[in-house]
């Protein structure tokens, strides 16, 4: 299958309605999908539910929103690309930025064509491949509070 046969948009309500039912921690931090226009996948949540005794977000919660981010990036690459199996999250590092005081807001762009190449190489010679992605959670005035970077594998 041709690494050119991407979706140009995905059903972001399926999205967060699996995440949702499968994931009981983000349907208790209130994670939705807000947006994925073939490039880029855009999950939040609210403040409210995700707040520390600082009256900030809590850094578990962002952690968790950026490995949901990644996590949702994979799946629709995979599914784009017809690739079955289970998706994991093999590693993530996040790095606090500043504090957030607003509605927590993730955003993670589509792997280059590149990296989806030696993917779907990899996939087909071994029956598992792994995608890196970078995921940057920003406040109310784009300005960065949080850099994840996370490896995610699929083995059918």
């Amino acid at each position: 299958m041709s690494t050119e046969q991407f979706v140009t948009a995905v059903n972001a309500d399926e999205l967060e309605a699996f995440v949702s039912q499968h994931v009981p921690l983000a349907r208790a931090a209130g994670v939705r999908v807000t947006g994925y226009d073939g490039e880029i996948l855009s999950v939040s949540a609210p403040l409210e539910k995700n707040i520390n005794d600082k009256g900030t977000a809590f850094g578990g919660s962002l952690y968790n929103l950026c490995v949901i981010a990644g996590w949702g990036m994979t799946s629709i690459q995979c599914e784009a690309l017809g690739l079955v199996g289970d998706i994991v999250v093999a590693k993530g590092e996040i790095e606090y930025l500043r504090p957030l005081r607003s509605e927590l807001k993730a955003s993670v762009s589509a792997p280059s064509q590149e990296a989806m190449a030696h993917f779907v190489e990899s996939y087909e010679r071994r029956g598992r491949a792994a995608l890196t992605h970078e995921v940057l959670v920003a406040d109310d005035d784009g300005e960065p509070a949080a850099r994840f970077v996370g490896k995610y594998a699929i083995v059918r």
